[in-house]
């Protein structure tokens, strides 16, 4: 027999109220839901919001949503300087821009002025006849593009990592279908995602001309650790609040889309695609923390008592 129309909505509606209840305490955000649970959670919502606290005091158009992991230091026991502050698009540019830019160059140049000696060449695997990245990188003008490039973002993608392993541990959907496997996603994707780094950075210094076995060791570890993380960002970004609107659900199907679909398969056809790919995933990020997080570098000095 199948169920009216009108009864799958009502599931519907009720599974949507449900969520809406239980994430509102964490966004301090008015819900739209009917019946007596709703309105005392938007009633303690108003109140909560209308007393001050030290995150609002401290970021005026800021609500308070989740405690900071950070100590509070705060005059007058301390002395604070705000060096630099970076909002989230400008961080993103700063990690995104220089890679991508790094990549296209590399590969332009070596097409342009150095076709001969990236193809057609024999190396351990065969003749090469068409032009390899891991060839043209060792060049030594594409190497420097692509290693002051890469290298310069890879701190960048340190932040990016331990900035997403604190928010998954504190942004946790109450009905999180996987608690387990979410905990161990979240602490794979931290160390997939340093080991990515690593790799990456390896492969870039130790290039096909100078040792080819272990650059082709690095190159396969890369791919193994970044698949991985990948696969865990994904998990830990479906059972969090991060899969909110506006931004939750476009991140998290474009990651879907680049990691089923893409992105280490495609390496038979042309590896350049999966440069790309893979910049573009990690792209993401910036749907991930645009309007959630600000980067703040601060000179802290602890006041003497005199």
């Amino acid at each position: 027999m199948k169920t009216p129309k009108l009864g799958r909505r009502m599931r519907r509606k009720s599974a949507s109220d449900a969520y809406n209840l239980a994430t509102a305490s964490t966004f301090k955000k008015p819900i739209q839901a009917s019946g007596s649970a709703a309105s005392e959670a938007n009633s303690r919502i108003k109140s909560e919001l209308a007393a001050p606290t030290e995150k609002s005091l401290d970021y005026p158009s800021w609500p308070t949503r989740t405690p900071s992991i950070h100590p509070k230091r705060q005059a007058p026991e301390y002395q604070v300087k705000e060096i630099m502050r970076l909002n989230p698009l400008e961080f993103f540019f700063a990690g995104f821009i220089p890679p991508f830019i790094g990549a296209i160059a590399s590969i332009v140049v070596a097409l342009l002025f150095h076709y001969d000696e990236i193809s057609n060449y024999n190396w351990q695997c065969g003749r090469a006849r068409f032009p390899s990245l891991s060839r043209i990188i060792n060049l030594p003008m594409e190497r420097t593009f692509w290693q002051f490039t890469f290298l310069f973002h890879i701190p960048l993608r340190m932040v990016e990592i331990s900035v997403g392993f604190f928010r998954y541990g504190r942004l946790r959907n109450v009905e999180c279908s996987w608690p387990i496997i979410y905990t161990l996603s979240r602490y794979l994707y931290a160390f997939f995602g340093g080991f990515e780094l690593i790799f990456l950075v390896a492969l870039s210094v130790v290039g096909e001309r100078e040792i080819i076995s272990y650059h082709v060791i690095f190159f396969y570890l890369f791919g193994t650790f970044a698949y991985g993380f990948f696969i865990t960002n994904v998990i830990c970004h479906s059972q969090s609040l991060y899969y909110l609107n506006p931004y939750g659900r476009i991140s998290y199907y474009i990651k879907i889309v680049v990691i089923i679909l893409y992105v280490y398969d495609v390496f038979a056809i042309t590896e350049y695609c999966d440069v790309f790919l893979s910049i573009a995933y990690h792209s993401c990020a910036y749907f991930d923390i645009r309007h959630k997080v600000i980067f703040s570098i601060r000179k802290v000095k602890k006041v003497k008592n005199d």
